[in-house]
């Protein structure tokens, strides 16, 4: 696991609680039952490995989640995730819709992190509010973005957050080159900014792959690649959504294309860049230019390009959460996360 992931329970491929596959008995995942607490044995039975096939690690050993819910406070999204039975979660650190923000409490902070730990969440990440476009062809607009940004880095920074996933933005008719120097120019005044108000280690920042509709910059890894690389002095990386890659051209759906679509990333942007995953099937087609989310293999990519990447050794610690449509209940995002469980080969976890 990487060295972010929290309270890994697997160390060099050993299963360190034989009775119950990865999991140690605090981290079992919990039901809510006469207002207490009690282990959740049907999950157990449906998701633990069957040891006598002598497999090694369950499926769990997997960076598996989804986004979750910050209202009512941050320190509530911990137990969300765990409802989903995930063991990974991003979040909002504010609201998504609104550039204020209530400087977050300590209290806040500490219940935050004790409840990554209860509820077994092993890594934790933030996605940065929508309404910022670093290259907004408003100058009103660039600049606030610019702020926001910054604020969003001391914020993960003050919860101990690892990573921070942002949207490049969108041009508004500019050009690339200019979007993509206003984009290089906003995050490093954004992150000196956060670094003078020291709030703790800052995170990561990744760039998170587009769809390429409008105007928006981040669906072609040419661009993608100059974005990091004039950012060379700074930790960044990129978080690869499914869906926006296949809309903007890059086939998934079956062995050959998967594979040629990572070995042009690679050869581009690089695979050790890839740092977190977005696990979306695409309701528009293949270079459809379509920004539109679809439930697990009931869109255009299909279940076979997610049992690649979930069996891909070379993404085996890479934290993967699922963006899917939203319904009034937690059951479509459990119905997304149980389709991609039952793709991961048990071998795979290990590889």
């Amino acid at each position: 696991m990487t060295p972010t992931a929290r309270s890994c329970n697997v160390a060099a491929g050993k299963v360190l609680c034989p009775r119950v596959a990865v999991l140690r008995s605090s981290q079992l995942p919990l039901r809510r039952r006469d207002r207490r607490w009690a282990v959740d044995t049907d999950w157990i039975e449906s998701y633990t490995l069957d040891l006598r096939r002598g497999d090694g690690v369950g499926v769990f050993m997997r960076l598996l989640g989804a986004h979750v819910s910050i209202a009512g406070g941050v320190e509530k999204a911990p137990e969300r995730g765990h409802e989903l039975i995930c063991n990974t979660i991003q979040i909002f650190t504010k609201s998504n819709v609104q550039w204020a923000a209530k400087p977050l409490a300590a209290r806040q902070k500490a219940g935050f992190l004790s409840n990554l730990d209860r509820f077994g969440i092993q890594m934790a990440f933030a996605h940065a509010c929508y309404l910022i476009n670093l290259c907004s062809a408003d100058a009103a607009i660039r600049k606030r973005s610019w702020r926001g940004l910054a604020t969003e880095v001391e914020r993960c920074a003050f919860l101990e957050l690892p990573y921070l996933v942002v949207h490049p933005g969108s041009h508004g008719g500019q050009g690339e080159q200019v979007a993509i120097e206003a984009i290089v120019q906003g995050t490093l005044w954004a992150v000196e900014k956060a670094a003078r108000m020291k709030a703790g280690n800052l995170p990561m920042l990744l760039f998170e792959t587009t769809a390429g509709q409008g105007n928006g910059v981040g669906w072609r890894l040419e661009q993608l690649a100059e974005i990091l690389t004039r950012l060379k002095t700074l930790p960044v990386g990129i978080c690869l959504d499914t869906c926006h890659i296949f809309a903007a051209g890059y086939d998934l759906r079956e062995r050959h294309a998967y594979e040629r679509t990572l070995a042009d990333f690679d050869r581009c942007v690089g695979l050790d860049r890839i740092r977190v995953f977005h696990l979306n099937d695409s309701l528009g087609e293949l270079d459809s230019r379509r920004d539109r989310h679809a439930h697990i293999g009931r869109g255009k990519i299909g279940l076979e390009g997610f049992r690649l990447l979930l069996n891909d050794p070379r993404f085996a610690d890479r934290p993967m959460v699922i963006e899917t449509p939203k319904g009034r209940t937690a059951s479509l995002d459990v119905a997304n996360l149980r389709r991609l469980r039952r793709l991961i080969a048990p071998s795979s976890a290990t590889e």
